[in-house]
């Protein structure tokens, strides 16, 4: 595979049908091949049977994973903590129902209780008018016997990002879809699952809890630079780039960008000879050290992480 350079690269989406999910993806961004209900789709991904498949160029049908063990840093960049593993894991979750109470390990709970350590981050990108979610606890929370009214509450609205640390006891509410940015790991922990059938394993989760940890929710804000930086953390980096005018955008040896677009539509231009078009819910994979030449066809909205 090394006979050829890489490119940005996009992907077949891989679905899941959770009981919590609703049709927004489908209808949204208009993917015919989604179950019903669609809860998550997994868009940018390099875990062992969930990887996302390359849908363009020399690469097509080849698996993210096995793109990253073939060129390593030559694809994550300099940062990434494993060359042989992609250290990023996106989705779009549509909640049509309340997900569980859950909270994911930091290092220390993930060696102590098994799985992998999650850090993620969510970007509104709709909610209803009464939409909202859950994030950390509120004083006096009783851990033995969480209950609704020991969560902090936070009414949400396009364009907010909150910070889900490690340990950080969570759920979302219905009328919420959401764009994650996390740690490549599906290590979950339920406290409770509001009285549906499916497991629950509290007492790891308790043992998980960072009862002190709040959430860092950052409201949207209007600026007047194009390119808003929104969350710096130690495993993501995640801004949002308004683009109205014709611009370039680089990446450096340290990381590779992935690009997804929230709304609008653009070309993006690159070395190689097929340019993309980006519509709304369209992701690209931009490797290390490229540059790619983006041209709005309509203003667009695109969200932009890198490590």
């Amino acid at each position: 595979m090394k006979t050829h350079p890489l490119y940005p690269l996009t992907f077949q989406p891989h679905y899941r049908d959770q009981i919590w999910g609703g049709n927004a993806i489908a209808t949204r961004y208009n993917r015919a091949n989604t179950p019903n209900p669609c809860a998550e789709s997994w868009e940018v991904s390099g875990l062992p049977d969930n990887e996302s498949i390359v849908t363009n160029g020399p690469f097509e049908g080849i698996g993210l994973g096995r793109l990253t063990q073939t060129f390593g840093r030559d694809l994550v960049g300099a940062k990434a903590p494993d060359p042989e593993t992609f250290p990023l894991l996106v989705k779009v979750l549509d909640v049509h129902d309340r997900l569980s109470v859950q909270v994911h390990p930091d290092t220390d709970a993930a060696r102590e209780l098994g799985g992998a350590p999650k850090h993620e981050m969510w970007y509104v990108l709709d909610a209803r008018p009464d939409a909202s979610l859950w994030a950390g606890l509120r004083p006096g929370a009783n851990l033995a016997r969480l209950a609704e009214c020991d969560l902090a509450t936070y009414a949400t609205a396009e364009g907010d990002v909150f910070d889900i640390r490690p340990g950080l006891v969570h759920a979302i509410g219905p009328g919420n879809l959401i764009y994650e940015v996390q740690q490549p790991s599906d290590t979950t922990l339920r406290v409770h699952d509001w009285g549906r059938s499916r497991p629950t394993q509290p007492e790891a989760a308790r043992r998980a809890i960072h009862p002190t940890l709040a959430a860092e929710r950052l409201p949207a804000t209007p600026s007047k630079r194009d390119l808003c930086p929104r969350l710096v953390t130690p495993d993501f980096t995640f801004a949002t780039l308004h683009l109205s005018r014709e611009r370039t955008l680089h990446t450096t040896a340290q990381s590779f960008m992935i690009l997804f677009c929230a709304a609008g539509k653009a070309t993006l231009e690159h070395d190689g000879p097929h340019p993309l078009t980006l519509l709304p819910g369209d992701s690209v994979l931009i490797p290390p050290a490229q540059s790619v030449y983006l041209r709005p066809l309509a203003p667009a909205r695109l969200l932009l992480t890198t490590l």
